[in-house]
């Protein structure tokens, strides 16, 4: 989904699939919905797994990982 202020999809990562996102102009949010694994921000590792949010400031490098399982997550930023 995309308007004039907000984006708004799924990703899904399969097991041992690369996450290729690169840091975006906005703020985001991620909402894990299935699975469970890693993500990186910055540098820095935190768990992730379903009902878990996650906030990512504008620029910041960031990627999920090491999920041992398909992960589902929605994600939401604003223009």
């Amino acid at each position: 989904m995309h308007t004039k202020n907000i984006d708004a999809g799924i990703i899904r990562l399969r097991q041992g699939e690369v996450d290729t996102q690169e840091p975006h102009s906005a703020d985001e949010l991620y909402y894990v919905i299935k699975g469970s694994g890693k993500i990186e921000i910055d540098g820095k590792d935190s768990t992730v797994k379903e009902g878990t949010i996650v906030f990512i400031p504008a620029k910041a490098k960031h990627r999920f990982h090491s999920n041992k399982d398909e992960l589902t997550i929605l994600y939401m930023f604003g223009g």
